[in-house]
């Protein structure tokens, strides 16, 4: 999967609060929402609409769509996962090291 690199874009201290931390309510509630035109996807702002003239990826909201269903997935078929977290060049690198199936 093809994913936009959001650390880069969600990292200017005069528009985010505490830029440098994950903050997972971030873009959560009415004033989170208002930050979604800082985030940029592809060829424009998070919130906009792909069109012929803003030359946005016509498949943004597929992703998402996917990778929400790719998480459900993990969380159907799985009781309990480990995993490592590292940093990396890019900032931060997530390996799932182990797997228990679900038991049904």
């Amino acid at each position: 999967m093809l994913y936009g690199f959001q650390p880069f874009a969600t990292k200017d201290p005069k528009i985010f609060d505490r830029a440098e931390e994950f903050v997972p309510t971030r873009f959560v509630g009415e004033e989170g929402e208002k930050l979604l035109k800082h985030v940029l996807w592809s060829n424009g702002p998070e919130n906009a609409t792909p069109s012929v003239n803003n030359k946005q990826c016509a498949g943004k909201d597929f992703v998402v769509l996917a990778s929400r269903l790719l998480l459900v997935e993990l969380f159907r078929r799985y009781d309990s996962f480990d995993i490592e977290v590292a940093a990396s060049p890019l900032g931060a690198s997530v390996t799932i090291t182990s797997l228990k199936r679900a038991s049904f």
